[in-house]
């Protein structure tokens, strides 16, 4: 089976992804598909959550072993979707940066029984993916703000002025 999930976020509102695969594929797969599809650092931590259905609690879908004993852990990497995915409209948070609790809005929009695909894809992206840190955003607001900064306050050597103006003498009549 295929299955097609939907992938927004708050930050930018027109943002839409898009993209298909197959049950058999892990969660890590998925990982691997979005910050591919968003140019993302792959080195950077992420977790899935899943609403659980006991109580509400979620369920953690992780990128490394913490090596927890006696608990129910999932991996992304040993957890393939079928596992934990069985039915459309099931909702899925990915957190791509935990220090700033930035998140992507995953749903699973369509099953396609009887399908298989051997490779993720990525059917259609609407918009510019958010920066995958938001310390990155703010370091180019920054940089940029820097320059212009630096810009304004470039008035050249004190030579030009002499150039422009003349000597101060000149200017004030020899007083």
């Amino acid at each position: 089976m295929v299955y097609q999930f939907k992938i927004t976020t708050t930050e930018i509102p027109d943002y839409i992804l898009i993209v298909e695969l197959d049950g058999k594929h892990t969660f890590a797969d998925l990982h691997i598909c979005i910050q591919q599809a968003c140019g993302f650092n792959p080195d950077q931590l992420a977790s899935f959550f899943i609403a659980g259905t006991k109580c509400g609690r979620q369920i953690e879908i992780t990128q490394l072993d913490l090596g927890f004993d006696g608990i129910n852990q999932f991996i992304m990497k040993r957890t393939p979707l079928q596992a934990l995915l069985n039915h459309e409209n099931q909702k899925m948070l990915y957190v791509f940066d935990f220090f700033m609790d930035r998140l992507f809005f995953i749903e699973l929009t369509l099953i396609f029984m009887g399908k298989s695909l051997s490779e993720p894809s990525v059917t259609f992206k609407k918009g510019n993916a958010p920066s995958q840190l938001l310390e990155e955003e703010e370091l180019l607001t920054q940089e940029s703000e820097v320059k212009n900064q630096e810009e304004c306050l470039d008035y050249g050597d004190l030579d030009d002025y002499t150039e422009i103006f003349g000597e101060m003498e000149d200017l004030t009549g020899g007083l």
